[in-house]
């Protein structure tokens, strides 16, 4: 184990953030990509340390009814 400065500690801490922000905008980009497959959204979603949940729900409409 190290012995960090207070100066260390807060740069480890600002990369870190950094880190996390950049991953967090690709994980937005890819969220408006139509060619993003989901495989891909749910990986890029566990780097941010969110855990991703999808459901899909068919459309319906008036003519489908009848």
């Amino acid at each position: 184990m190290t012995a960090t400065s207070p100066i260390g500690s807060r740069i480890a801490l600002q990369d870190e953030f950094s880190q996390l922000g950049f991953r967090l905008v690709r994980f937005g980009q890819a969220m408006q990509e139509p060619s993003t497959t989901v495989s891909e959204l749910m990986r890029l979603a566990q780097a941010c340390g969110i855990n991703l949940k999808l459901r899909v729900v068919g459309e319906s409409s008036d003519n489908a009814e009848r």
